[in-house]
Formats: structure tokens, C-alpha cells, sequence
């Protein structure tokens, strides 16, 4: 058989016919330059006088050259009387879900106004994909409001990201606040230099007085850094750089995207739920192949809801961290009380964090805390 195309291979070629396809090499470019020959013509180079006079002396002016920081586009904080959205881009709720968080946002003395999808049930969503996106529009164009509290997570903020016009929130930020899913809004904000509020979303505070005075403060003012007792997953190091990220789930699956979130320089923030160790191993292992992890000066590792360390038959979670890091020297400040542990048990609060504002993270053998720096 194989003579037989050898055969018809030299024929067809001493024939001049044109190779099936499948018979022809693809093309490989020659590893050396080509010379090409050509005819040269002599030019003669006039004699010129290469001799200058010694330059006079001037007194130089040493110029430091500073790198650009980071843009920062911070929303004002609330008061008394502001209006605040309560938008759906994921799970469907009802009506019922709302009626404790309406109540502590109205005893706040806000005004609160809801989006136009909610409790539009559409399979799992909270209306179509038409209805998120335009009514997810319309509070982003609503000069009036001054934060979006998302209700819940679950999935669909990254099918209506793409659809989203962002940009009148460069000129009138306004609070974006919630976490899971909610972390494809803060990737995408984050990402053109706009805070954002990782925190209690509107169906996930009755029972919680921490995380609800906690994301009191942080709407209405500055909310304080975190400090905890350093423990035996801590690494000791110090960092200063943008607190980014959330969803770990989220985070891997825009990879490769327009919506990819900017690690550079920053500390990253992780958390997750019901996630067995081989998914997390996976995910870890797409930001350590993806060289991300070689950009971050420093991770902050919040809550892993319902994670089970030999689900899937793998290390740790801490044992999975570490063997993606590879020894790098950078600090990590291991579980504080900030993901899904609410949704689960009630167990844990959940701590607000100023998404893309700049931080101090510093790590001993004693605490491990962080501090807004800016």
C-alpha cells in the first residue's frame, strides 16, 4: 500500500497534477534566513572631519520617574435618605426571600427600589436573559441609586455581563454589593479600576447581626481591615497590593475572557462552596498553568463551605494551596469569615471587603491581619 502511494505521489507530481490535501505537508518555514544574490554597486563614502570640540560642562537635574498608580474609583458613601437598588442577574427568589433585608436596609433610612426582573421566575433565573440584562441596566443608568445589593447568587451573572454597558459607572460609581456568583460583576469592575463591596447579599442577613453591621459600616462609611490569630496554614510575609477576587469557581471559569480578573501586583481572595478537593485542585491548577499565581503578591483565604478534604480522593485544602504555590515567599492569611457559611449553617459571619482598593497585608507568627491602605 504504501508504494502505491509513493507511486502515485511521483506520478502525479511528473504529471504536474495537484496532491489531495490530504497527501500534501503543511508548509514549515526554513529555520536559517534565505540568502537572496543580487548584483551590488559601490558607493564611495566622502572623507569627513569626525573631530568636536570638547563640550562645555551644565549642571544636570536628576528627574525620578514615577509609575502610574492604579486607578481607583471609589462610590461615595451612603446616607440617610439615598436610594438602593436590590437587582437579580442569577437564582430565581420570591418575594417573600426580601421582606427582613427590604426592612433593615428601610431602618437604615434608605430608600429602596426593586429591579423590574425580580420574581419573574424563568427555570432557575431570575427572569430571562432579556429581562436580567435591561433591568440590570436600568439600575446601572439610575442616577437616583447609589448601590446595587444583589438577592442572592447561585448562577447567570456571567451570561448578562457580556450585554452590560458599564460605563456610566466610571463617571457615577455607585456600590455593587454581594459575593458568589456576584463575583463576575466585581471581575468585571474591578478590572477598569472600580471598588466594589464583597458582602451579605439582600436574602442573607436575618439572623446575622455581625455581617449586617458589618456591611452597615461599609456602605456608610469605612469598614476596618480583618485580623485573626495566625494558625498553622498561615505564611509569614507582608504585601501591599488591590484586593481582588472572591468565587474561586467564578474566577476559573472567566479565564481566557475578556473578563479574566487582573491579579497583577494584587492580593488575591479566594472562597468557595460545596466544591469536592479534585474541582479545587483543578481550578487552583488553571491559575498556577495560566501563570497568575506567579503575578500576586499575597492570597487571603476566606470560607469553603461544605468542602470535604478526601472527597475525590486528594489532598487538603491547604495541601492543594500550598502545592500550587510551589514554595513561592509571598504571605497567606488563611480562613477569615468571609464566603458562604451563612447559607449553609449560620455559623460564621460574613465580613464586607472594599474589593480593588488597596490593602497591607502582614503575616507573623502570632497574627495574620490586613488594613485599607488608601
Amino acid at each position: 500500500m504504501k508504494r502505491t502511494i509513493l507511486l502515485f505521489t511521483i506520478m502525479a507530481l511528473a504529471a504536474g497534477m495537484a496532491l489531495p490535501a490530504a497527501a500534501m505537508r503543511p508548509y514549515k518555514a526554513p529555520t536559517q534566513p534565505v540568502t537572496v544574490q543580487a548584483d551590488t554597486v559601490a558607493i564611495e563614502t566622502p572623507q569627513v572631519d569626525t573631530t568636536f570640540a570638547e563640550l562645555p560642562a551644565v549642571d544636570t537635574v536628576e528627574i525620578e520617574v514615577a509609575e502610574p498608580e492604579p486607578v481607583d474609583i471609589r462610590p461615595a458613601p451612603l446616607k440617610p435618605g439615598d436610594c438602593i437598588g436590590i437587582f437579580g442577574i442569577s437564582n430565581y427568589i420570591d418575594s417573600t426571600a426580601l421582606l427582613y433585608g427590604v426592612s433593615v436596609f428601610e431602618n437604615w433610612g434608605l430608600r429602596v427600589k426593586f429591579a423590574d426582573n425580580l420574581f419573574k421566575k424563568n427555570g432557575r433565573y431570575d427572569g430571562s436573559l432579556e429581562e436580567r440584562i435591561k433591568a440590570t441596566q436600568a439600575m446601572i443608568d439610575d442616577p437616583d441609586i447609589k448601590a446595587m445589593i444583589s438577592t442572592r447568587g447561585g448562577y447567570g451573572a456571567a451570561q448578562v455581563i457580556p450585554y452590560l454597558d458599564l460605563s456610566p459607572l466610571l463617571e457615577n460609581p455607585k456600590w455593587i454589593v454581594g459575593y458568589s456568583d456576584v463575583t463576575a460583576m466585581h471581575m468585571a469592575l474591578n478590572n477598569m479600576g472600580i471598588e466594589t463591596l464583597h458582602g451579605p447579599m439582600a436574602t442573607r442577613l436575618e439572623g446575622d447581626t455581625t455581617s449586617v453591621a458589618f456591611l452597615h459600616d461599609a456602605l456608610f462609611g469605612e469598614a476596618p481591615g480583618l485580623s485573626i490569630p495566625s494558625n498553622f496554614y498561615c505564611n509569614e510575609g507582608e504585601a501591599t497590593g488591590r484586593l481582588v477576587g472572591g468565587n474561586l469557581s467564578l474566577i476559573y471559569s472567566l479565564q481566557g475572557t475578556p473578563f479574566a480578573l487582573d491579579m497583577k501586583d494584587a492580593i488575591l481572595f479566594i472562597e468557595d462552596v460545596g466544591e469536592d478537593s479534585y474541582a479545587i485542585d483543578r481550578m487552583m491548577q488553571n491559575l498556577l498553568l495560566s501563570g497568575k499565581l506567579d503575578e500576586i503578591a499575597g492570597i487571603i483565604v476566606g470560607q469553603f463551605t461544605d468542602f470535604d478534604d478526601y472527597k475525590g480522593m486528594d489532598l487538603s485544602l491547604p495541601g492543594i494551596i500550598y502545592s500550587k504555590l510551589r514554595g513561592r515567599q509571598i504571605p497567606i492569611m488563611y480562613q477569615i469569615d468571609a464566603g458562604h457559611e451563612w447559607n449553609a449553617h449560620k455559623s460564621a459571619p460574613n465580613y464586607s471587603l472594599y474589593l480593588g482598593r488597596r490593602i497591607h497585608l502582614k503575616v507573623d507568627k502570632d497574627v495574620a491581619y490586613f488594613e485599607y491602605v488608601d
